[in-house]
């Protein structure tokens, strides 16, 4: 293995100043109008107004320029921002997604643009940039690390997160190869974040100290705050430390940008469904079933979720009693499914988790071991309905919607992201932002995007 850290830094600083393949930025456009249409929905979840009454205000003072907090008319200093919009940003769960890193990269690595875009003054395509050279640090230590360090505890939107968020920031601030260095070896040292959180407000909150760190890292590089410069590689570094001495694939670490991981099969995907990922096939295939049921719902008699290995990893609750646990909860996600014929945001409301329970369905859903998905990284699942009469149905989806091979259309980006805004901003306001982010490639500057994230929302989310 090359000097891991010496290579990512030769690669983000080549990259910074180059042209990635068209498609990759078309992606990245996309992926960051998705991001920003959740953090927008954040801003009307009650871990925006508590989070929002101790994030302090900032005017611009010498050095750096405030950032926005989302919808609030507030700004803060840029890590604090940076905090705050990470949190917002996967508070419903329905950002993106990258494997096999098993992380949510958008949150972490979008808010780190808006919190640095003003200091720097770097125009939309290197802001880009910036972006997927943070999404190539992110998948690429999955690559290496998972999936050991997934089932070791660690919510990889928060550790991987955290060096993309710094890999972002620093190219976002123009930082030189041992300023770069020195930003993801501050980084590493922050990186953290529990599993055991999962279906609580913590886990949002840990794309928002991945943003944080990230960019008080890339801050603190540029003021000269020294760190070591081979954090990927030091025997007491980010990969031998976080998994252990073992399990680690450091070849990976030799192939920075080859392939670019946005553009590969497990690189980045878009939601479909504002829940744990790991839920997605299931809950697709359990709408295609949903109107082929002899006797309607009331006829089941069982659901069988055949499932692979890493879906007992994140769908740990048994039994949903908030809309938060539901979301990591396959028997009500599925059960919602069939009752309504979709999942959406409304589904995880606190209100409508009684109903689903109440229908008798949740309690007859089961998941099991699926040899024919059991090697799928992507969450792919096979669902059986065994109903009255000896009727079987059976579903499978290998592959959830949103993933590259099954990208949004601009018609399906665009509902997502007006169906995200619209409790919390109009639509005069939710059609400036998504129209500046599709056009962020030959924006001069990201001020008129950063301002137009900013204005304050036509509700209040007291932040």
């Amino acid at each position: 293995m090359t000097n891991a850290t010496a290579s990512f830094v030769e690669f983000a600083l080549r990259s910074r100043d180059g042209e990635f393949p068209e498609r990759a930025r078309a992606m990245a456009v996309d992926a960051i109008t998705d991001c920003l249409g959740c953090m927008v929905a954040g801003a009307g979840e009650p871990v925006a107004g508590m989070l929002g009454r101790i994030v302090g205000d900032a005017s611009d003072r010498s050095g750096f320029a405030a950032a926005p907090l989302a919808v609030s008319g507030r700004r803060a200093s840029p890590h604090d921002a940076a905090l705050y919009n990470g949190t917002l940003a996967h508070a419903i769960d329905y950002d993106d997604v990258t494997h096999p890193a098993y992380a949510h990269p958008g949150a972490s690595i979008v808010p780190a643009m808006l919190a640095t875009g003003n200091i720097s003054g770097v125009s939309g395509a290197e802001a880009l940039s910036a972006y997927i050279i943070g999404i190539e640090m992110v998948s690429k230590l999955g690559r290496a690390l998972n999936t050991a360090h997934y089932r070791n505890g660690w919510h990889a939107s928060c550790t991987f997160g955290t060096m993309g968020a710094a890999a972002t920031a620093a190219a976002m601030l123009r930082l030189d190869a041992d300023a770069f260095a020195r930003t993801l070896g501050m980084a590493a040292s922050a990186a953290s974040g529990l599993r055991a959180n999962f279906g609580t407000m913590t886990k949002p909150l840990h794309a928002g100290y991945a943003s944080r760190n990230g960019v008080l890292a890339a801050l603190m590089a540029r003021e000269g705050v020294t760190a070591s410069t081979d954090i990927l590689d030091h025997g007491y570094g980010f990969a031998e430390v976080f998994n252990h001495h073992d399990n680690i694939a450091g070849e990976h670490f030799d192939t920075w940008g080859d392939p670019l991981e946005i553009l590969t099969e497990f690189g980045l995907g878009l939601k479909p469904y504002p829940a744990c990922g790991a839920a997605h096939p299931p809950i697709e295939a359990a709408i295609r079933l949903r109107d082929k049921i002899d006797g309607g719902l009331s006829a089941i008699q069982s659901i069988r979720v055949g499932v692979t290995e890493m879906h007992f990893e994140p769908m740990v609750c048994e039994r949903a009693t908030t809309g938060l646990e539901a979301k990591f909860c396959m028997g009500y996600c599925i059960a919602a499914a069939l009752l309504d014929g979709d999942v959406t945001l409304e589904t995880f409301t606190d209100s409508v988790v009684p109903r689903i329970n109440a229908s008798g369905l949740v309690e007859k859903v089961s998941m099991a071991l699926d040899d024919r998905v059991k090697g799928n990284t992507e969450f792919g699942a096979v669902v059986t309905i065994d109903a009255a009469g000896g009727q079987r149905l059976e579903e499978i989806v290998p592959l959830a919607m949103g993933k590259p091979e099954r990208w949004f259309s601009k018609e399906r980006l665009t509902s997502k992201f007006h169906d995200c805004c619209g409790r919390v901003i109009d639509k005069p306001q939710a059609d400036g932002i998504f129209e500046l982010a599709q056009s962020i490639e030959s924006a001069p500057s990201l001020a008129p995007l950063i301002d137009a994230v900013g204005k304050i929302s036509k509700i209040d989310c007291e932040p």
